[in-house]
This record gives C-alpha cells, structure tokens and sequence, in this order.
C-alpha cells in the first residue's frame, strides 16, 4: 500500500503558511496515543474509519436504508458478529452516511441510535419511546426549533400547505393542510395533534417567549411518555377532565408517536433507522419486551429500518431457548448482516488510516516526509506488525488497536529514555532491546481497574449526550432492582435478602414500585422498605404521593426518589399536603432522595458494565499483550470488593440499613482561568490529530509558575471545560476509559 502521507506542498507554499515545528511532532507522538480509543461508544462524525473494511456489510445495510425509505412497512436487520469485531464501527460509519447531505440540504436518513436500555421489561416501550424522543430533540439542549424534530414538522407541514388550495396562511390553515395531508386514523389523532402544537409553539419567532417555550417542553414531555399539567394539555389539543393524567394511555399509543416520527421524516426523504446496539447485554425478560415491542413497529410503521445489533452466539442461543420467538425473530432478523474476523491486510489499513491522520499536520517536515515514506507505519514499523501477526489469518479489530496502543507506549518509553531528538535519529533502531520480564498479574487489581475505568467512561458518555440517559422512573426502578439483585445471597456485608416488585390488586396501582426486605442484627427482625420513583408531575405525582401515605402494608421506612436536576419533583396543593404528611412520619421513616444527574448515570454504569461483561465486550490485558474476557460475575465480585454498591447513595439506605451516604467534603482545587485552558485546548488542537485531557492537562502544568498544582486536579478542570467546549460545538469528545479523547471540529 501506498505511503501514509502521498503529498507535499512547494518551499514557496511552505514558507507562506509555515506549519508545526519537528518540536511539535515529537510533543505529539510523547503526548499522544492515537490508538488509545478501540471502542466505539457513540456514533460520531469524527471516527478513523477504512470504507473498504467490512465494507459488503456496510453496503447491504445502506441497501435496507433505502429500500425502507417511504415503504409502507418496516425493514428488520440483525447485524451479528462477535465481540470486538467491528459492529458499533460499521454502526458508526452508518450514522456519517445517514448525516451526508443530499442536494437539498437535507441528511440522507434520520438514525436515532440506543444502547444499554435498562428499564423494567413492562414500562420498556415506554423508555424505547422516551429514548427517541430525547434523541430526536438533542436531550434538551439548544433550542427546540433546532432539532431534528422541528425539522421535520417544518418540512412536513410547508409541504401540506404547498399542496393545499391557496389559503390566509394562518396557523389554522396550515392545521387543516396539516391534517388532510397525514388523513390521520383515528387513534393516532391526539399525537399529530400535538406534534403540530409542539412545531407551533417552538417556532424561533416563538423563542423569547417563556410562555409558549412552556407549551412546547411540555409537548415533548406528552411525546416522550411524560404526564404533563392540565393547561399545557389543553393547549395541546389534549381532552382534560381533571380525573386522569394527561399522558400516553399504553403501549400501542407509544407505538402510534415512533409511526408518526417515521411518516414525517418520510416527507423529508429520510427512512427513519432505529439502531438499538448491544442488545445482548439485556437480560432475557427484558430483551423479550424490546424485541416483541420492535416486532410491532416493524409491521405496523412505514419508513423505518431498524437494526438490531449483538454478539451472533447470544442471539442465536436466546432463540433457541425461546426467549426471542420464531415468528418475532424471522421479522427483526428478516435480513442478516454477518461482521466477521478481518485479514492481515485489513488490519495494515486499520494502523495505516490512523497514522494519516496523526502525521496529517506534519505533512510538511521533511525529516517526518521521509520516515513515512519509507515506512508508512512509522513509527511503529512494519517489522513490528508482521511480528506481531506472524502466522495469524484472520484479527479482530480491537485487538490490533490494543497491540498498537501498546508498540506505541514502547516507543514513547523509548523516547524518554534517549530523548527526543536522538529517537528521532536512531529510528529504526538496528536491535531492539528485550522487553523486560512480565510483572506478576494480579488478576482482582487488573480487573478492579477496569471496570471503573469502564464506570468513567460510561458516566462521561452520559454528560456528554444526556439524551442518552432521559429522566424515566421505569429506568430507575430498573436499574435498583437489577442492581440489588447481585447483592442477595450468603457472605455478602449486606442485610438486604430480598427484593419484589408489587403488582396491581383489583387494578389499582401498588402503593410503591419496590418492595426491599432486610434482615436487622441481632433479632433477625425483618424491615421492609418500600421505593416510589417519581418523574412525572402533577395528577400522576399526587397520586404516587398519596399511595405512598396511605399504604397499610405496615412499612419500617418509605423512600422517595426523584430526578432532583431534571425532572424535580412538582405537585400541586394536594400533593404538597400529602408530601407534608410523609414528612411528618419523621426522618427514620420517610426519606426523599432526590439524585443528580451524577448519581443517576452511576447507577446506568455499574449495571452498564455487567452487561458488557455478559456479552463478552468488556477485556483486560493478562499479561500485557494477551486478552482475557472479564465475565458478569467477576465484574459483580468487583463491585462488591470495591463497595461501590453501598457508597452509592440511593443503595446504602437498601443493603445496610444506614442512611444515604453522603459525598465527602474535599479541598476545592485552585480554580484555572476557564479562558486561558480554552485557548490553550484549541491551538494545541490545531496542529495534533487529536489528544488526551490528561495530556493537554499535563502540558498546560509546563506552562505555569511554580507552586504548580497537581496533575489530577487540573486534569479534572480540562475534563470539565472540554466537555462544556463539546456541548458548545467547539470540539468533539470521546470518553475512553476514565478520560476524554478530543478533537478539533471542523
């Protein structure tokens, strides 16, 4: 294959606009990895991908894209293969081609992408839906008229109104156009009714009203599963009688929003692909409900594919048991897309596409030009490569990235060794020394550190995308409950022994979502402690209030949860009375734990990283260089061993029969000028493929004054700034492990 870099400017262009210095490149290669990340975490625009790569599986599901788009029925896809070869890649890859522009202007498809769906399997429609939603309006953030969603309405309605008679073009015309246009059925009329109230209200001219923002969060909410007050009801279009919630009614209403979103990004020329990743890492109840949710939409919507993706033998094996059911799978799995293992020469592009775009900005150096010319993996060599694959045939992926990162870390050891400059000189060395003997593994230590790397990472990816993570109380009860059921069982420093999930009685709602039962030393005296998670507000978070009261079941404590930075909770003169009225059952009785956005996206990790585990997608190195899979049992174990399960603050009230733990107070690290990191991110960004926080953290240090602060502190701060500077368009970050990778947008 050819040379890396293929391309070198005139003196004269050179001299015009001078580049980095050789300085610069040796920083770059001593302070940065670019084969760090071997995992994709979320779709991004900004990924190293090689299009001749799987590039037979990524044909076909770009052919199921569009032969969905506008069919009168859904397109199922399994995209199977197993772990670390490639699938959440090809995924990704699929989301840049989704987002190319067509000669409209318009992205080619709108891809809405979930993974890790937690909620209890009854309410899991309800949080597929929420998901979409969240996605489809960016969790929130920026303004409403500029989200996919709006874009969509905008379109969809200007095109109702172009093919209607001339009116006064007035809201109501365009209503009317709106509906003759859709010819709504009856039981899909109240969500077209309000996504034309949420366009209508959302409109930038609309924007600086508080007001009509109100009407159009509240729309969104209804959309997304959300009980919503009874005014912004009316204003929607809703029917409101003062007795019942204003929200979905059930599941099929749930299922009516996801056709409605797919008959609009229709007008748009846009199939709707609902790519639901990971699906393995659910636990057999649970993928039983997405999938059969996922079977209704597939043949009921038009203008949808969706893309079922997980490890090949899990699947299969969850059909074989009849988990997934025949007639369900023959429907998702109608076409099946296979990613396998990659060749030698697969994986020499894989390193080569990253070196490009690492050696992109020092194009120019000469002493840089003629290393890659002469060998276009350098500086890890192609003598290493072929070493390291010797006789091997066929490579996952990941692992070529993992022996990469490692040759990398070689040779920047290497290069604190001799020093920067003679590395550069001495490059290729003629003999290169031994590697010092392997250190004895401790296999616990190793694993415990990779899985709260793994905990980081998934936390970051939620700051990163709050849409990701949209405030459910489902999800939350979920989450508790799944979590707790890895504490039962003897020899655990735990008196939790059980938990049940209360249903109906004489179809009335339980009184709370969860039942746990404890064991209190030394009597052995059964406590029972009942969990309510509230998300909603108004009618529905009354009623919750008042079945929590007036519960007769003789409960030892009542705790209350809510989404304290989202969704706090909001009743009226009712509720607050009930409210008073468990409060004054006294703090050993009635608890309120109201969880930030932190709190919540830890307890989405610890269950996120078991269900890596059980899907085979979670690794360590043992000894460095060989993979070893971390099974879901060894990564519980580790919870335990490192107590995460009580030092979170909704669990430790449920396992020891102590009060919610409270963060630790610690010294404020001195405060950085928010300005200067700013500026010092994006110039070192201008000129490096891309880099670490801890990185930039530790060069930013070199640049201060003494008493210079600690690394951690200031590496804590850039990890902070850069994820503002992400949500602001500045960059783009990729959470790997316990840090971020950031890249200039351009």
């Amino acid at each position: 294959m050819a040379p890396a870099v293929r391309t070198r400017t005139t003196d004269a262009a050179r001299t015009a606009a001078p580049g980095p210095g050789l300085d610069c490149y040796l920083a770059a290669v001593r302070d940065t990895n670019p084969f760090a990340a071997n995992r994709v975490t979320e779709p991004s625009a900004y990924d190293v991908d090689v299009p001749a790569i799987h590039g037979a599986a990524f044909d076909r599901l770009v052919k199921q894209a569009e032969r969905a788009r506008g069919a009168p029925a859904g397109v199922g896809v399994a995209l199977l293969g197993g772990a670390g070869v490639g699938k959440s890649h090809l995924l990704s890859r699929l989301y840049r081609w989704a987002n190319e522009t067509t000669p409209s202007g318009d992205p080619r498809a709108c891809y809405v992408y979930l993974h890790n769906i937690l909620a209890d399997p009854d309410r899991l429609p309800r949080y597929v839906l929420k998901y979409v939603v969240s996605r489809l309006t960016l969790g929130g953030r920026g303004p409403l008229y500029r989200t996919p969603l709006f874009g969509f309405l905008d379109r969809a309605i200007r095109h109702a109104c172009d093919s209607m008679p001339p009116g006064d073009g007035h809201s109501s015309s365009a209503l009317a156009a709106y509906r003759s246009f859709f010819d709504v059925p009856l039981e899909a009329r109240d969500v077209y009714e309000v996504l034309f109230q949420f366009y209508r209200h959302a409109r930038p001219e609309k924007a600086d009203d508080a007001a009509r923002r109100r009407m159009a969060v509240g729309a969104v909410a209804w959309l997304s599963g959300d009980e919503i007050d009874d005014d912004v009801a009316q204003w929607c279009g809703l029917k409101v009688d003062g007795t019942t919630p204003a929200m979905i009614a059930d599941d099929a209403q749930a299922e009516q929003v996801i056709m409605a979103l797919a008959r609009m990004a229709s007008v748009s020329g846009q199939p709707l692909i609902l790519c639901v990743d990971q699906v393995d890492n659910l636990d057999s109840e649970k993928l039983r409900s997405v999938v059969q949710f996922l079977h209704a939409l597939l043949d009921h919507a038009s203008n949808l594919l969706v893309i079922t993706s997980g490890v090949k033998q899990t699947l299969l094996d969850y059909c074989r048991e009849g988990v997934i059911g025949e007639s369900t799978w023959d429907r998702i799995a109608e076409h099946r897309v296979d990613v396998n293992r990659i060749t030698r020469a697969d994986a020499r592009m894989i390193l080569e596409a990253r070196l490009e775009r690492f050696h992109e900005p020092f194009v120019e150096l000469e002493e840089v030009w003629q290393r890659v010319h002469e060998d276009s993996l350098f500086p890890l060599g192609r003598d290493w490569l072929d070493k390291r694959l010797a006789d091997g045939i066929d490579f996952r992926p990941r692992d070529i990235l993992t022996w990469a990162r490692d040759a990398w870390e070689t040779q920047q050891t290497r290069m604190g060794e001799l020093g920067a400059e003679r590395w550069m000189a001495d490059w290729p060395v003629s003999k290169r020394p031994d590697p010092p003997p392997q250190p004895q593994i401790n296999i616990e230590a190793a694993i415990d550190s990779a899985v709260a790397r793994k905990i980081e990472e998934q936390i970051a990816q939620h700051r990163l995308h709050p849409g990701s993570l949209p405030p459910d109380a489902g999800n939350l009860a979920g989450l508790v409950e799944s979590l707790l059921a890895h504490c039962a069982g003897g020899g655990l420093p735990y008196t939790f022994r059980g938990i049940e999930r209360p249903g109906r009685k004489r179809g009335k709602l339980p009184p709370y979502d969860l039942l746990v039962r404890e064991h209190r030393d030394p009597d052995g005296r059964e406590v029972r402690t009942g969990v309510s998670f509230i998300t909603n507000v108004g009618l529905s978070a009354t009623a919750s209030l008042r079945r929590l009261l007036e519960d007769d079941s003789k409960l030892d404590h009542r705790i209350l949860v809510t989404d304290q930075e989202r969704r706090p909770l909001k009743v009226g003169a009712q509720g607050l009375e009930y409210y008073r009225k468990l409060e004054g059952l006294g703090a050993g009785r009635f608890e309120h734990l109201k969880l930030d956005f932190e709190q919540y996206a830890r307890l989405d990790a610890l269950q996120g990283v078991v269900g890596m585990a059980r899907s085979g997608d979670l690794e360590i190195e043992a000894p460095r260089g060989t993979i070893r899979p971390v099974t879901d049992a060894e990564v519980i174990a580790s919870h335990h061993r490192r107590d995460r399960y009580r030092d979170h603050p909704l669990l430790r009230p449920l396992l020891t029969e102590e009060p919610a733990s409270q963060p630790q107070a610690c010294a404020s690290p001195p405060s950085l000028d928010e300005d200067r990191v700013r500026q010092y991110v994006m110039a070192q960004l201008a000129w490096r493929m891309g880099s670490t926080a801890n990185a930039l953290a530790r060069g930013f240090i070199e640049e201060l004054s003494d008493p210079r602060p600690a690394v951690t502190e200031v590496w804590l701060q850039f990890k902070t700034i850069a994820g503002r500077m992400h949500g602001e368009g500045l960059l783009h970050a990729t959470p790997h492990d316990d840090d971020l990778f950031l890249l200039l947008r351009k």
